[in-house]
């Protein structure tokens, strides 16, 4: 009786563990349409592009904007997660960014009359502590209604943040 013990607790025990290839673990390559922030991934499955210039051949700011939820629709009081940059350009093309100088990257903020607000803060341009020494996005392709792009941000005190999106986006330029 007790090798038939020990036979079923060895089955049970080899069944119930599973291949650490299943588990995420907070990797990129794991997540689609989400940014990871030390360990941790974040859902932004709406993408929204915005180029203040789309009257003449002048570089303007082009902002990629990234949410959680549809930020021309929806009010939210707490866990929207937020990602905004911005960089020059006439018209956004495939090709590597690197001069970004205008970001934000946010967790479980509010969303209420159209204006981010609160929340906890993984990336801003404009706090110490929160800046980036490094900036890198990649569109890898484009059309006039989806994008693929990826990007990775390394924060002053060393700390990754690295995203992905593939997708429809929205184009609210003016």
């Amino acid at each position: 009786m007790r090798k038939i013990s020990i036979l079923l607790f060895s089955a049970l025990l080899v069944f119930s563990c599973s291949s650490d290839d299943d588990n995420n673990n907070g990797d990129i390559n794991n997540n689609t349409n989400a940014f990871v922030f030390n360990g941790t991934s974040y859902n932004v499955a709406n993408v929204f592009l915005n180029d203040e210039n789309t009257t003449d051949n002048n570089p303007s700011d082009i902002a990629i904007i990234m949410s959680n939820i549809n930020l021309l629709a929806d009010s939210q009081s707490n866990g929207v997660n937020y990602v905004y940059f911005d960089f020059q350009g006439v018209e956004l093309e495939t090709g590597t960014i690197t001069n970004i100088s205008d970001y934000t990257i946010l967790e479980n903020a509010s969303f209420q009359n159209s204006e981010i607000d609160n929340g906890n803060t993984i990336l801003d341009d404009t706090v110490s502590g929160f800046m980036a020494t490094s900036t890198t996005v990649n569109i890898n392709s484009l059309s006039s209604s989806q994008i693929d792009f990826d990007f990775s941000f390394t924060r002053e005190d060393g700390e990754m943040i690295n995203g992905n999106y593939s997708g429809n986006y929205t184009d609210i330029s003016e």
